[in-house]
């Protein structure tokens, strides 16, 4: 895949991005809960923290290596998926009345979406063959 156009570099460093953001938090998660999800208990809160990393991990991990693979269309797809997640998690601010936590996974879900399109567009245009 090359990648000498700006808009293929800025997607694949976003899905890197991205995917760093998810596993670094999910680890933090596992590793100190309690920092993390301040007011609860340390045995509740780690085992959400597993609950919630192994999930999160495996998405940040399939994030960054797809983007490092430069594989267009997997990572499209999965940075749809994870467009819808963070749909869910703007939902739940909002239903909660915590519009201010609304923003973030809303602007993640936007940038997810628009990233994933470029990719989609990106990888049904077939690369062009150097000039003789």
């Amino acid at each position: 895949m090359p990648s000498s156009t700006w808009p293929n570099r800025l997607a694949r460093a976003f899905a890197l991005l991205r995917g760093a953001m998810v596993v670094l938090f999910s680890v933090s998660l596992i590793i100190v809960p309690e920092r993390v999800m301040a007011g609860s208990s340390t045995e509740p809160a780690r085992s959400l923290a597993l609950v919630f990393a192994s999930r999160s991990i495996l998405l940040g991990s399939l994030l960054v290596v797809l983007a490092i693979r430069g594989k267009r269309e997997g990572l499209a797809w999965v940075l749809l998926a994870d467009a819808a997640l963070q749909l869910f998690d703007t939902g739940m601010a909002l239903a909660t009345h915590k519009g201010a936590l609304a923003v973030l996974p809303a602007a993640l879900g936007a940038m997810d979406v628009w990233v994933a399109l470029f990719l989609l567009r990106a990888a049904r245009v077939p690369p062009a063959s150097p000039a003789h």
